[in-house]
């Protein structure tokens, strides 16, 4: 039987690939789940488009303010589609190992730092792409 689920809602694991600070000029892989909504493609598709525009307004003026401008208003809308489809988070601690809970300004804090944007922005690809599924066939 297939339940069909509009709203479909996920936890998916997320890999945060940082400088190791124990061994200077290797990494180390951390990770932790996140729970996301996988959105409608006609949403996904506006989403892409919006940022297509964003974009675009770079390449009419490259002006250093406009270029700040753009930079500035991508950060805003790429953490916008972040918060949209993350909902929560497990397995996320602070250096004297207490659990984090997630919250929309911690999650926004979280999202400042690169290396849990492309983490997170992966795993979101990892699960709309069933690459993995079909490896298993």
């Amino acid at each position: 039987m297939f339940t069909l689920v509009h709203d479909l809602t996920v936890w998916w694991p997320v890999k945060v690939i940082e400088p190791d600070p124990e061994k200077p000029g290797s990494y180390v892989e951390q990770t932790f789940d996140v729970l996301l909504e996988i959105l409608d493609r006609d949403y996904a598709k506006e989403r892409d488009e919006l940022r297509g525009e964003l974009l675009k307004s770079a390449e009419k003026d490259s002006s250093e303010e406009n270029l700040k401008h753009v930079q500035a208003e991508l950060e805003k809308f790429d953490t916008a589609s972040f918060t949209r489809v993350i909902k929560d988070w497990r397995g996320v601690i602070d250096k004297d190992k207490k659990v984090i809970p997630f919250t929309n300004e911690v999650f926004a804090a979280a999202l400042k730092l690169e290396r849990i944007r492309i983490g997170i922005n992966r795993a979101y690809q990892e699960a709309i792409s069933q690459d993995k599924a079909r490896l298993g066939n």
